[in-house]
């Protein structure tokens, strides 16, 4: 059995099975074998040493991976595991409360609540206390609750009148929980750590429990988890910790790269396994991504190495255009479908969903099957399908289906009842729910009835316009006047960017370039209205060419977050120009670009045999054209493990971190301003006046290319005008 246990591990995955007492630090690389480790560690406790399965506790990220890790346990013992926790932290803290919870006044038969209902709770309270939720969103509340109470954000940080509103809600929410013995997701670790904090018999009674702990991805624990797993280890200090800095990549989820440094304080005579051989990359890939990854401060030291052969180089593909990328991608994959490599091998990486746009159209023109992994196909999210949903009642208001959708969308206050009053005298009158609208109707009242209203004279006086103007003119009246685009930007600023508005309108403003490319397919000869009419019907027979039998084969395309844990045999990181990967806001600061080239050495190790790099000179994107500098990261890569193709040229820029110094000029027209040298260099960051924060992504004689956050995105500014001035700091 221990054979069994302890075949084929390499020298250091045996040392960090066999080294039974006292914390260990595996500091485990991509596709080192972790998991491997893991499980026979567990499977060594057990039979080796004797351990009893309950004294055992391990715990990773997902309910997937803790069924794989109970399943190859049991695959190496003859007897049962009962006993054995290998859960989730949050499956951990449920069972130690249906247990202990009654210490903190809960009954143990307390009911776990999801999000739907954290957002019923929050607009009963916002009700009960007069908010009005046309201003305060109920969801949007409940996600900042949870934020909140999860240490992911705070109180602070929020602007009035959305602060002083949690202020007074908060506390209500928590209370209306506990006096209805409702648990939510935060408190299953809120809650544990309150017990173990303020009930030292609890904590010891479980310090004695699991005399042996195992921690899986380490990187990605948040302070509370850290806390709670510190506690826990405390007394025997058999605390056992995979983790990689490399590929901490969560910071926005709340996960602290810096609690592996809090392991190294609290349990100073840890032991560090370094686990560096990858059993997945050829060489040439963990090569590249070690020349990259080396250029980030303050990291744990490793080489990825691998047995298998050098493997082919690493492809960099500069387009002059995003269509040219995406054709390239295209060709490429289809030479490797018809030698024979299946479509699920393949994978197409981006730094932002909007991104997956240009190659879903071209796989949708030429019929090759594809699945957007971990989000919706461009075409069939919210907003695009809210928008699709408008510009179809553009041209056919009695299209009830279309109203349906957004009569309420931003809300207009039309509940359930009113809109059943719509249908039902719509269908009795044999007329259409746009005709129902009326001023002299008594159907709806007050408010609703005016904003109905306004939806509805909006809708006739753009649509009495869309000849006489440009179908990007009618886009941006449509998106405007209708609410819906100040309806996510209200979304942005009130719940501090948490619910991804700032995508939403990175994806209205990349439908506007699908329209763009559209209009000119068409002559002179089609109007505006006919030109629409064919558009919204090309979109539906997109939408169902997309009913692909997922069972089958298919190209993944996702985002490198969502690549995290996969591999694949060929791998095309894509739109790898400076402001999207790494992301403008990331530039912002240098610790920000660090977990952005994490990122980007996270979707180099995600392949086996080869990687293309590609981007483009010239793209078309959110709606306006970007000329972008290469991505950093492509430099940083070893010339002697990437092939250049295309339009590619050494960058001859430096990042660095200017110097400013103020003097006096008199312009031509003899009007004397100040003026700012401050030796501008790519990369730095700059404040403007008016569009605020920025990186300075080209510099052109006497101008400069600066990339500021959606949905300002790139300007040309004059080179040193008082307007701006370089941050220092």
């Amino acid at each position: 059995m221990i054979d069994k246990i302890l075949e084929n591990l390499n020298p250091q995955q045996l040392e960090a099975v066999k080294t039974i007492n006292g914390p260990i630090m595996a500091v485990a690389g991509a596709g080192s074998g972790k998991t491997r480790v893991l499980t026979r560690r567990v499977a060594y406790l057990i039979e080796n040493e004797g351990i009893y399965p309950n004294n055992i506790l391990a715990i990773t990220f997902t309910n997937k991976a803790a069924e794989e890790m109970r399943k190859r346990v049991a695959s190496l013992l003859d007897f049962s595991l009962q006993g054995l926790w290998i859960s989730t932290f949050h499956a951990m803290g449920s069972k130690i409360l249906r247990s202990e919870i009654h210490h903190l006044g809960y009954k143990n038969d307390f009911q776990i609540i999801d999000d739907d209902d954290c957002t019923i709770i929050v607009k009963k309270l916002m009700k009960e206390h007069n908010y009005d939720q046309k201003n305060f969103s109920p969801k949007i509340t409940s996600h900042l609750i949870s934020a909140i109470k999860g240490h992911h954000a705070s109180v602070n940080g929020l602007v009035e009148p959305i602060r002083s509103m949690i202020i007074q809600i908060y506390p209500l929410y928590n209370k209306f929980l506990k006096d209805n013995n409702l648990v939510d997701f935060q408190d299953l670790l809120i809650l544990i750590l309150e017990l173990f904090q303020n009930f030292p018999q609890v904590l010891k009674k479980y310090q004695e429990k699991f005399e042996y702990i195992l921690v899986d991805e380490f990187q990605d624990t948040n302070d509370l988890q850290y806390e709670i797993v510190k506690l826990l280890a405390i007394k025997h200090r058999n605390l056992f910790i995979v983790g990689d800095e490399d590929q901490s990549i969560y910071s926005f989820r709340g996960s602290n790269i810096q609690n592996i440094k809090k392991f190294t304080k609290d349990f100073p005579e840890y032991l560090t396994v370094m686990l560096n051989q990858n059993y997945r990359s050829k060489d040439v890939i963990l090569k590249a991504a070690n020349s990259v990854i080396k250029n980030n401060r303050n990291r744990i030291k490793k080489e990825l190495y691998s047995t298998m052969d050098g493997g082919e180089k690493l492809v960099h593909y500069k387009a002059e255009t995003d269509e040219e990328e995406a054709y390239y991608v295209y060709d490429q994959i289809k030479k490797y479908w018809k030698n024979g490599v299946k479509l699920n091998d393949i994978a197409i990486l981006y730094r932002n969903n909007a991104m997956s746009r240009k190659f879903e159209d071209i796989f949708l023109k030429y019929n090759v099957p594809h699945r957007v992994i971990g989000n919706i196909s461009f075409y069939k999210r919210k907003e695009i399908k809210d928008i699709i949903a408008y510009l179809h009642l553009l041209i056919n208001t009695g299209d009830d289906y279309s109203f349906s959708r957004i009569y309420n969308v931003p809300k207009r206050g039309i509940g359930n009842v009113s809109f059943n009053k719509m249908v039902e005298v719509a269908q009795n009158n044999n007329i259409k729910l746009f005709d129902v609208i009326d001023e002299n109707s008594d159907i709806l009242k007050g408010k609703s009835k005016e904003s109905l209203l306004a939806l509805k004279n909006t809708i006739i006086d753009i649509r009495r316009k869309i000849n006489s103007q440009s179908l990007l003119d009618t886009y941006d009246e449509l998106i405007s006047k209708t609410g819906y685009k100040a309806m996510l930007e209200n979304d942005d600023e009130t719940a501090d960017k948490t619910f991804q508005s700032e995508r939403r309108l990175d994806n209205l403003n990349e439908f506007k370039s699908l329209l763009m490319e559209k209009i000119s397919d068409y002559d002179i000869n089609f109007s505006n209205y006919e030109i629409l009419v064919n558009l919204l019907n090309d979109l539906a027979l997109h939408e169902q060419a997309q009913e692909i039998d997922e069972s089958g084969e298919y190209i993944n395309l996702m985002t490198v977050h969502a690549a995290k844990g996969l591999e694949f045999k060929i791998v095309f990181i894509t739109c790898l120009e400076q402001s999207l990967f790494p992301s403008s806001q990331s530039l912002m600061e240098k610790f920000n670009v660090d977990e952005e080239r994490r990122l980007f050495y996270v979707a180099l190790t995600r392949a086996k045999d080869r990687v293309f790099l590609t981007n483009c000179r010239n793209r078309f994107m959110y709606g306006r054209y970007m000329e972008n500098l290469d991505s950093q990261f492509l430099d940083e890569i070893e010339t002697e493990f990437v092939e250049r193709k295309g339009m590619y040229r050494p960058k001859k820029e430096i990042f660095e971190r200017p110097r400013q110094r103020k003097t006096i000029e008199i312009n031509e027209n003899e009007y004397v301003y100040e003026k700012v040298e401050q030796n501008v260099s790519v990369g730095c960051k700059i404040e403007h006046k008016s569009f605020g924060k920025g990186v300075v992504v080209a510099i052109e004689d006497d101008k400069i290319r600066v990339a500021f956050p959606s949905p300002t995105g790139i300007k040309i500014l004059i080179k040193n005008h008082p307007s701006y001035e370089v941050i220092n700091k």
